[in-house]
């Protein structure tokens, strides 16, 4: 057992760490939980200084990570041993992002960590937490599907997957562990996946399963990272599997040039997952391609958590559980400015809102950004996540200013289609109702994101405000503004009201015919369409035409106009507030008195007030 005598605090020379540290400087101070019971003295492994580890290898060492963090939730001894991973560059969307966490945990919320005594090896590793394991589940490692099977048994049976090349490998520590169960060799990929769904998933946790987007139809990147989340699902004891929900292939998906194939034999497996599932499961994990994903995990009744480049996850859940740590409401700010009606209303809406990898990052490194609170900015978060997780919900709640507000991500609980979801849509209305009534978020985003596929239709907005609003208990300003994302791209105005004066905006995706080389996405503010060389001003003239095209035809009547983007991927600038503050510079340059960037809740404010209409 370690003595605490080897006990040794990390802390990092970070540029970031300053900002972080100010960053939780707030009025609303999470409970410090200072009289709990036992000490929490975590592992820390550092992944960046491991020899290169094969993915089998990380499949190891991600499961064991989940093992011995859900070990850590019973345990009885002194002080509580879990293990958090410094996964550096593995963590594409901020490689930074484990050191600043580590400082954080150890300076506010009480959390040691050792880096003393387990050497980056996996054996090291395994040797330290193996008294915590029942034993080894081993499959063939020349299959490219029997890990997947093995994750799952490893999961239900607190085992470690093992390949038969990595038991000879790292015989040195696995010799002494028993093989307790062993994953047959089978003719296919799907007879495979049939024996592990018709022997296994009964025994798994069906609130959650994972998907590990590792075939070729997949993103490069998302390939290689997405199972950096599957120490969270095997924690949870969930069926884990990796396969292709990309039924047929259309131009949209495999258009000239790519290398996609559809497989139809795949998806009827992850249907059957799903539907063997408890109604709105929770699909961790990531399938290519995305619009495909989403809506077949829509029609069979689950909710994607994207979570590919998302470490730590089964740390993050013990951590709220050793803390007995409730959810915060977040922060309802609002200017109570009074409405304009000679004006361009802006909204900025940030990315990846229904996804964890968005709060592990610490939104891309934006909100450790010393220039956070110069421009009102609506961080899209999805309000489940708090449940999940909330001691990183915790941390955005207590360290917003003033002008952070925030968006229910995509339809705020679990990303979904709502026109796909059929007879699953009464019962996913109920519950993101409830989320974001606990979780004080008011405005939601609807969207599908990308033009090419239909928008939110607003029969669908309409069914789901209503059923979120008379069936969840909620007050009736939840939802209190609905974001749709291109809409006026399928016909819909930018800015419409429902029959009780529900506002609703609509995102513009398509810029002047002929001069648009967005491909769909035109008021984004990330994509590499904006000019490298100067983007504040190309972004900038993108509001302007659409102010020619939408605002001046109705005199007298404001314009809310939202624009939507990825943080640090926007093309070419390096601060994305800074890069707001010289788009509005120049706004304000063109159209002196005219545009106002302003936050979530104004907007929903607003823009009920601007309803012609007239409904209160």
């Amino acid at each position: 057992m370690m003595s605490v005598g080897n006990i040794r605090y990390s802390l990092f020379n970070l540029c970031v760490v300053a900002s972080f540290c100010a960053s939780v400087a707030s009025p609303r101070q999470q409970q410090r939980h200072d009289s709990a019971p036992q000490r929490i003295v975590a592992t820390l492994w550092n992944m960046t200084q491991a020899p290169v580890l094969s993915y089998e290898d990380q499949c190891l060492v991600y499961a064991l990570q989940g093992l011995i963090n859900r070990h850590n939730a019973s345990a009885k001894a002194d002080f509580i041993n879990p293990l958090f991973f410094d996964t550096g560059a593995l963590n594409f969307d901020f490689p930074g992002s484990d050191r600043s966490w580590v400082h954080y945990l150890s300076t506010q919320r009480g959390v040691l960590f050792d880096t003393a005594s387990v050497a980056p090896t996996v054996c090291s590793l395994v040797t330290h937490y193996a008294h915590h394991i029942d034993g080894i589940v081993l499959y063939n490692a020349s299959s490219n599907y029997s890990v997947f099977l093995a994750l799952t048994v490893a999961g239900v049976e607190n085992l470690l997957p093992v390949s038969t090349d990595g038991l000879r490998l790292y015989s040195q520590c696995l010799d002494s562990i028993l093989v307790k169960e062993n994953i047959p060799d089978f003719r296919d990929k799907w007879s495979a996946y049939r024996w592990a769904i018709d022997t296994w998933h009964e025994k798994t946790n069906k609130n959650i399963v994972f998907n590990a987007d590792h075939y070729p139809n997949a993103n490069a990147n998302a390939a290689s990272a997405t199972i950096m989340s599957v120490d969270y699902v095997v924690r949870e004891s969930g069926f884990i599997m990796n396969l292709c929900a990309l039924w047929k292939c259309d131009d949209r998906d495999c258009g000239p040039g790519s290398t996609r194939v559809g497989t139809p034999k795949d998806t009827a497996l992850f249907v059957d997952v799903l539907k063997r599932s408890n109604p709105l499961v929770s699909v961790f994990g990531w399938s290519d391609p995305e619009h495909a994903y989403t809506n077949i995990t829509s029609h069979a009744g689950g909710v994607v958590f994207c979570s590919f480049a998302t470490d730590n996850l089964s740390f993050w859940k013990l951590l709220g559980e050793l803390l007995d740590s409730t959810p915060m409401s977040l922060p309802r700010h609002d200017s109570g400015q009074a409405l304009e009606r000679k004006r361009v209303y802006l909204v900025f809406e940030t990315n990846e809102g229904d996804t964890p990898r968005i709060l592990t990052s610490q939104f891309t490194a934006a909100w450790l950004s010393p220039n956070r609170g110069t421009v009102p900015v609506s961080w899209a978060i999805d309000p489940l996540l708090g449940k999940f997780f909330p001691e990183l919900w915790n941390y955005y709640a207590s360290s917003a200013t003033f002008n952070d507000t925030f968006v229910a991500g995509i339809a705020g609980a679990g990303y979904v289609y709502l026109d796909s979801l059929g007879p699953h849509m009464h019962a996913y209305a109920h519950r993101a109702g409830v989320a974001m009534a606990t979780s004080d978020v008011g405005v939601v985003d609807t969207g599908v994101a990308m033009a090419k596929w239909p928008a939110t239709s607003r029969e669908a907005v309409d069914t789901y405000v209503r059923t979120a609003r008379n069936n969840s208990g909620t007050p009736q300003d939840f939802p209190s503004a609905v974001l749709n994302a291109c809409g006026t791209a399928w016909g819909q105005p930018i800015n419409t009201w429902l029959e009780d004066g529900t506002p609703v905006f609509n995102s513009v995706c398509h810029g002047p015919k002929g001069a648009d080389p967005s491909n769909g996405h035109y008021l984004y503010y990330y994509r590499g369409s904006l000019n490298a060389t100067d983007a504040a001003r190309d972004f900038a003239t993108r509001i302007l035409w659409v102010h020619d095209t939408y605002y001046l035809p109705t005199p007298n009547q404001p314009l809310f106009l939202y624009a939507f983007g990825g943080l640090g991927l926007y093309g070419g600038h390096d601060d994305f507030f800074l890069f707001l503050q010289q788009a509005l510079a120049i706004l304000e340059e063109e159209h002196p008195d005219t545009f106002v960037a302003i936050g979530a809740n104004d907007m929903a404010r607003l823009g009920r007030l601007a309803n012609p209409n007239n409904v209160p």
